[in-house]
């Protein structure tokens, strides 16, 4: 506007000098005027535009500070978040096995203590002094080294048997238990389980502990593998609860286990979603109702599993339900106690101020 503007007076002022007949200096001299004052004019809306846009560069900046701020205090969070899940979801899966009940419990209705089409009756009657030993065995070092010699004896003079073999990486994952409390690694120990669990669940016909011990000792040796191993053994984990429960459909063990499974694919991060694509070509899928209904179904069948009840809780939460949440987390206080399960009702006692 400022040039056009100097342009129009120009053309005015040349008419008006040359009427007057007074060309020359006169011209120039009004020319020159006219110019400085467009020339103040610009240097003026030059000045104001150059404040608007410091106004405008600060107020990005501080907007651009503030996302960045936002950013990293969000990213920060989900970090420690992410952290924590980890953390969680493995020290949580560790007092899940170590909560696993009681084999008398376990042993519900028509099932016997062999599974196993080829199970004689002199193996029977093996299998069951084994189970009935057990529960009082595993609780001591010295009860699963007597246990684990029998049992490899036994394995030896009986080579391939399914149903000692599952019985056998049972009692060397329980002495493992003992052994890492006591500061020892443990590493070998389990692999070597897990490698006896998996040839008895090959040779299995139709017995579901085969499936169930080979599932727990694939989690359990997570601890000792990358995301992509973890990631390939949690499928199987849950091909081999799965094929357990189509075998014995009343173990709570094997419906609790395959809810915590489903709990925590439910609540899957969008970095091991996209890994999991990455490396099967779909994501497992699960939800928090799926979860909950195994959850429910394995305290129809124990109600005094008390990391049981806290799952419930979890899910329900989960689901938005904190006042079914509340009971659930109140009848804790009239199931059993002691043991792990103390560690387990810490957890509740924490979840019960939050809510």
């Amino acid at each position: 506007m400022g040039f056009i503007s100097t342009t129009r007076h120009i053309m005015y002022g040349l008419a008006a000098v040359i009427t007057t007949g007074c060309i020359g200096f006169t011209v120039n001299a009004y020319i020159l005027y006219l110019l400085r004052e467009d020339i103040k004019r610009l240097e003026s809306e030059v000045s104001a535009l150059k404040r608007e846009l410091t106004q405008c560069d600060g107020d990005v900046t501080r907007d651009s500070r503030d996302v960045t701020r936002a950013e990293r205090s969000r990213d920060n969070k989900q970090k420690s978040r992410d952290k924590a899940s980890d953390t969680d979801s493995e020290e949580e899966f560790q007092l899940a096995l170590e909560s696993i009940p009681s084999q008398s419990i376990l042993n519900t209705g028509a099932e016997s203590g062999c599974t196993d089409r080829k199970c004689d009756s002199e193996l029977l009657a093996l299998c069951q002094n084994i189970d009935k030993d057990h529960d009082t065995l595993k609780l001591t070092e010295q009860g699963c080294e007597q246990a684990l010699d029998t049992l490899t004896r036994l394995n030896a003079e009986r080579p391939d048997t399914p149903q000692l073999m599952w019985r056998l990486s049972r009692i060397m994952f329980e002495k493992a238990k003992h052994n890492a409390r006591a500061g020892l690694d443990v590493k070998d120990e389990l692999l070597e389980a897990l490698a006896i669990a998996k040839k008895g669940e090959e040779l299995s016909e139709n017995n579901s502990k085969s499936h169930l011990w080979y599932a727990i000792l694939l989690g359990d040796t997570c601890k000792y593998d990358d995301t992509r191993v973890k990631l390939t053994k949690g499928l199987e984990f849950e091909k081999q609860v799965k094929l357990s429960l189509d075998i014995d459909p009343y173990n709570s063990t094997a419906l609790h286990l395959i809810g915590r499974y489903s709990f925590e694919v439910a609540g899957i991060k969008w970095w091991e979603a996209k890994i999991a694509a990455t490396l099967f070509g779909c994501v497992p899928q699960s939800s928090y109702d799926e979860a909950l209904k195994y959850f429910l179904r394995a305290d129809e069948l124990n109600s005094e599993w008390v990391e049981n009840t806290l799952f419930i809780a979890k899910c329900l939460i989960a689901l938005g339900r904190k006042e079914e949440a509340k009971s659930w987390l109140d009848r804790v206080d009239k199931q059993g106690q002691g043991g792990v399960e103390n560690e387990v009702q810490a957890q509740i006692s924490e979840l019960k101020k939050k809510l």
